[in-house]
């Protein structure tokens, strides 16, 4: 015949709790736990408990410590069957000064609190938002009536005032200034709609009539733009057959012994050139040619005082 073992069920403990017991358990002691596991507060000491987790009260502060006869779960539970917790009765061994672990606990919440206030938020991607249009870009589209009537009647279906629904304090009704502008503009638009017709039309028959003469004139363009393409080719077969930054060939020559007549009229009386922005002077045309000056608005610059200004500004004597 098999046995069954009943499980043993713990008694209703008393209010107070008033016994001589002491557990075999060695003794917790109060230096080896943090400032979060043990309350020292004066009358209302509690430690937490290591086998069943849960906050103990401690009793028989001034004489033996001992952790007060507990369950590992609430008793007043009905869903679970209430067990003895193996601590009950443990000694404890209170070597901790009150001031000691009062600083203790209040630098262990100041460190919590600087570590939770340098935790990185969560990093939320931005939106890409899209760049509006410009006000030139933008197309504007032309009301017609049909639209705005559908307004005019949707807007009448969500409207209380337009529905004789809304009333004041006196009861008369209140009016609706959108659904009047509506209104207005649907008539006005009906009004005008034979007029924007005709000028739709218009348009119309204009741009055929432009399809239609540039449709006409086409073969003349061709014509045209085949006489000149073979001389447009041969000047660009002559401009590509030119060196990079030299001069044509039939281009005339750096006037070295004798002056232009409009060259001869701005030299000096003196035969020198003088630099219209830095003072700088030349003995002579042939060496300012060969110091690399030139001509910009027909007033002679040095070299380096030309490299100033745009390429297409500088003129060689």
């Amino acid at each position: 015949m098999a046995t069954t073992t009943v499980e043993p069920k713990a008694r209703k403990r008393r209010r107070k709790t008033r016994t001589k017991n002491v557990s075999p358990l060695p003794a917790l002691v109060a230096s080896e736990l943090t400032a979060s596991q043990i309350d020292l507060t004066p009358g209302k000491e509690h430690v937490f408990c290591p086998a069943c987790e849960n906050w103990t009260p401690i009793t028989g502060v001034l004489g033996t410590p001992v952790l007060v006869p507990h369950h590992t779960t609430p008793y007043h539970d009905p869903t679970t069957t209430p067990r003895r917790c193996s601590n009950t009765n443990r000694r404890i061994t209170l070597d901790t000064a009150l001031d000691t672990w009062r600083a203790d606990l209040a630098e262990r919440t100041e460190a919590s609190a600087t570590v939770a206030s340098r935790r990185p938020t969560k990093v939320l991607p931005k939106p890409k938002a899209h760049a509006a249009p410009a006000a030139s870009q933008l197309t504007p589209i032309p009301l017609s009536a049909e639209q705005v009537r559908k307004m005019f009647r949707q807007h009448q279906e969500q409207c209380l005032a337009c529905r004789g629904e809304a009333r004041d304090r006196t009861g008369q009704t209140l009016p609706c200034r959108d659904g009047e502008r509506l209104a207005a503009t649907f008539l006005r638009l009906l009004r005008q709609e034979p007029k924007r017709q005709a000028v739709r039309e218009f348009f119309a028959r204009e741009r055929r009539r432009f399809d239609r003469e540039y449709a006409k004139a086409a073969p003349k363009r061709e014509a045209g733009w085949a006489a000149v393409l073979p001389t447009v080719q041969n000047a660009d077969q002559l401009r590509r057959a030119v060196p990079q930054g030299a001069h044509p060939t039939g281009g005339p020559d750096v006037p070295l012994d004798h002056l232009a007549p409009r060259q001869a009229a701005e030299q000096p009386a003196n035969g020198r050139l003088k630099c219209e922005r830095c003072g700088a002077t030349e003995p002579s045309l042939v060496e300012a040619v060969a110091a690399g000056w030139c001509q910009i608005t027909r007033r002679p610059h040095c070299g380096r005082c030309a490299q100033r200004f745009p390429a297409w500004t500088r003129t060689s004597f």
